[in-house]
């Protein structure tokens, strides 16, 4: 045993590039089975109804941003898990969970009292007598129950502040399994089910995410854990943490609510321009998840690293995480690009076969856009990797103030003029979209370079 412990920690020497790569793969793992759940649950929907299909891509896109905040809140106690664990202050951290837990229950409530005003947005924006009732619905059952998503993200912190970021990985691909496998028999009434359809893939979602919080709850109380971490003797209020938890975790939050947001209006105000240059953008924007999702996950093992070396106070150690993770991302992001930009036909020719309609049309806009991309993907992933670092060393209200002025002065304003006001195309608008990816990139490695990050605690000392 001491012989198998020895060879694991010299795999994982401090601030390696195993250590983040081990910490990170589970999550890159998460992240992409959340993708293959989406698109599950949208082929299902669109083998029942094209009326549900259309209907369930705008409401739960909804339904996402709504949650957005309360996600990015409770997310944030995997950096105060993180810090206190390094410290070996543990009942700090079951502290903290139970923080997390208690901010996540009333965000729950929150986000469930909001249904009623994403459902007057929904009826605003009238997508039609036969897809705005399936929007109503399935909106309603996300929201009113999303408590369970948010629930999770303090659940799993708890795991992945320690660095055990198997387990979440384990729970969210048994979630998802549960998750598809629902969305089939309550979507088209199987196996004594009635046959519920949009209204199924909500409740499927729900279910699945129920499934989730009941074996984090497990796993959590399970007889050596508890003891260990003395939860059931921990549990209750804490002014102190939870006090620290919601200075840090609203910038956190509410940054990455700009940033859900921002995007979601993007994404609709390019569906104005015309049909073949909503085509061309969804094209475009279907291949996002296979940078996003992996730098995503990245970006999650640089946060946690980075909480970790901030608590032990060796921001030289968090320094070189971020080192390793321009090595990991820039490799990755790097190949994406160069094949978006020389691959391009391949590519569009994926989702626009030849032989469809105005497929040259529509190829001829998307060509352009993919040149684009292949930039965009970099400064994204530069983007995550150093706004990751800093939001784990506690730096979320510049992240937050970074995210309110280029979303919502830039994109957001600079989109509006080139479509109703100028007229612009669809490369005009991408373009912006591009630079706005390239300026919060700067942005996060200048506030990096500056170091200020390294003198922020977030836990009490």
């Amino acid at each position: 045993m001491a012989v198998k412990e020895a060879v694991v920690k010299s795999k994982t020497k401090e601030a390696s590039l195993s250590e983040l790569w081990l910490l990170s793969y589970p999550l890159i793992v998460t992240m992409a089975s959340q993708v293959v759940m989406q698109f599950a649950d949208r082929m299902f929907l669109a083998w029942y109804s094209h009326d549900a299909l259309a209907a369930c891509v705008p409401a739960g896109v909804l339904a996402m941003t709504f949650g957005s905040l309360f996600m990015g809140l409770a997310s944030y106690t995997s950096v105060f898990i993180s810090q206190y664990y390094a410290q070996k202050r543990y009942a700090s951290v079951t502290i903290s969970l139970w923080q997390g837990i208690l901010l996540a229950v009333l965000s729950a409530g929150v986000l469930a009292s909001l249904t009623p005003l994403g459902s007057w947005i929904i009826r605003l924006f009238d997508h039609g007598p036969s897809v705005t009732p399936l929007e109503l619905k399935y909106f309603g059952i996300l929201n009113l129950f999303g408590g369970f998503s948010v629930i999770n993200n303090a659940l799993a912190s708890f795991f992945s502040g320690r660095g055990k970021t198997k387990v979440p990985m384990y729970v969210a691909l048994g979630g998802n399994v549960i998750n598809i496998f629902l969305n089939y028999i309550m979507i088209f009434g199987k196996l004594g089910f009635p046959e519920m359809g949009i209204a199924g893939a909500a409740w499927s979602t729900v279910l699945g995410a129920a499934s989730m919080t009941l074996v984090f709850t497990g796993l959590i109380f399970a007889g050596r854990v508890r003891k260990r971490f003395k939860v059931a003797r921990l549990a209750g209020f804490y002014k102190p943490v939870f006090s620290r938890l919601l200075r840090f975790g609203v910038p956190n939050g509410f940054g990455f609510l700009m940033d859900v947001m921002s995007f979601t209006l993007f994404t609709f105000m390019v569906g104005n321009i015309d049909v073949l240059s909503l085509q061309a953008s969804n094209v475009v924007m279907s291949l996002q998840p296979v940078v996003f999702t992996v730098i995503l996950g990245l970006g999650i093992g640089i946060q946690i690293l980075v909480s970790k070396y901030q608590g032990l106070n060796r921001p030289d150690l968090s320094v070189q995480v971020v080192k390793n993770a321009c090595k990991l991302g820039y490799t990755y992001a790097g190949a994406v690009s160069l094949s978006f930009f020389f691959l391009a036909p391949f590519f569009v020719g994926l989702f626009i076969p030849a032989s469809s309609p105005d497929a040259a049309l529509i190829a001829e806009k998307t060509y352009p856009l993919m040149k684009l991309v292949s930039c965009f993907v970099l400064f994204d992933a530069t983007y995550l990797i150093f706004g990751e670092a800093i939001r784990g060393a506690g730096d979320t209200k510049f992240y937050m103030f970074v995210m309110i002025f280029c979303a919502w002065f830039l994109l957001i304003p600079g989109t509006w003029l080139i479509v109703y006001k100028w007229h612009g195309s669809v490369f005009a608008v991408w373009s912006w979209l591009t630079f706005y990816a390239a300026l919060t990139a700067v942005f996060m490695v200048w506030r990096f370079w500056l170091g200020k990050w390294k003198k922020i605690r977030v836990t009490a000392q």
